[in-house]
């Protein structure tokens, strides 16, 4: 009985480990033919690419900071100036 357990464990075995090699060769398969990878100059080869993407992000993120800042700055100069002129 002992070894009908073996064998039987042992086929359930190959046929897990052939359903296995058979979803990695799938997955292989699909990574090959469409990579995660988004197209976007900041994975691009050339260094000069590269860094030209880097400033226009920087660039961008320091006027989303930047810009608020100013008008809330404006907007108590201005503030400011209407209270001292009705003095």
């Amino acid at each position: 009985m002992e070894e009908q357990d073996l064998q039987h464990r042992l086929s359930e075995l190959q046929s897990h480990l052939k359903t296995l090699e058979e979803r990695v060769i799938s997955m292989e398969r699909r990574q090959s033919m469409q990579p995660d990878l988004p197209q976007t100059a900041l994975l691009s080869g050339s260094f000069l690419t590269r860094a030209f993407a880097v400033l226009g992000h920087y660039i961008v993120a320091s006027l989303i900071i930047a810009i608020p800042i100013y008008i809330i700055i404006f907007v108590v100069i201005l503030m400011i100036g209407i209270s001292f002129s009705q003095m």
